[in-house]
């Protein structure tokens, strides 16, 4: 089977794709700034907006018909004091880093089928204290991909989006360790759960797979509904 490029192979969701995509069988290339955590996969460590790091990703592995992009930058503050230099600087990490590899994605394929997932944040269409940049970075992210599906799509790219909500991942563990703070997390789940990295994988191995040949320009929610749930009192 052709290979998968993994941008951010290292962090949470990232790294259960890797995981995911390796039980199908799949070779995989990581690129992330963080030490090999797989002995089993090529690692490339470095800057995955330097194109020559990308450049390495590709020539690590036979063949690559698959793109993952996980990566993300935070400035937190309120908009007041955010700064053109910060919320440039998240842009470029967590949305304009993806166009190179996209294009790489289709040149190497050659006309030949081929498919990218970004992962996004349910911050790419909502608002939250503090998270401008981020919010933003993670819908010009979407509107990439949109762009993506309908550009590249007659080069054989299929291009779609993942939009996780709240997930248990290692940089938000403080939150979910808590127990108070679990439980109101929790609350706000139509499902009554909140969701695990592995959760947000296996979305994005189908939409990597041939199961999912007609999908694509789609983004796709993984939060347990909740977004879908009006935030209205109950009625008495």
């Amino acid at each position: 089977m052709s290979g998968v490029v993994v941008l951010g192979g290292a962090g949470g969701i990232g790294s259960a794709v890797v995981r995911a995509l390796l039980a199908e069988g799949r070779p995989v290339a990581v690129v992330d700034v963080a030490p090999p955590e797989q002995a089993d996969v090529p690692w490339i460590r470095g800057d995955a907006s330097d194109p020559a790091t990308i450049d390495a990703a590709f020539d690590a592995l036979g063949g690559v018909t698959g793109l993952v992009h996980c990566l993300l930058s935070e400035h937190r503050a309120p908009l007041a004091e955010q700064t053109a230099d910060a919320l440039r600087r998240v842009l470029d990490i967590g949305a304009v880093s993806a166009l190179e590899p996209l294009q790489q994605l289709v040149a190497r394929a050659g006309g030949k089928p081929c498919a990218a997932v970004l992962v996004s944040s349910i911050h790419a269409g909502l608002a939250w204290g503090g998270q401008a940049p981020y919010a933003m970075a993670k819908a010009a992210l979407e509107a990439l991909g949109r762009a993506a599906a309908v550009e590249f799509g007659p080069r054989g790219l299929r291009c779609n989006v993942v939009r996780p909500g709240f997930v248990m991942v290692p940089r938000n563990a403080r939150r979910w360790q808590d127990a108070d703070t679990r439980d109101a997390l929790t609350g706000l789940q139509p499902l009554g759960e909140l969701a695990q990295p592995d959760d947000v994988a296996r979305v994005v191995a189908f939409l990597l797979s041939a199961q999912a040949r007609a999908v694509s320009g789609e983004t796709v929610t993984v939060d347990g509904a909740m977004t879908a749930a009006l935030p209205e009192p109950p009625a008495t």
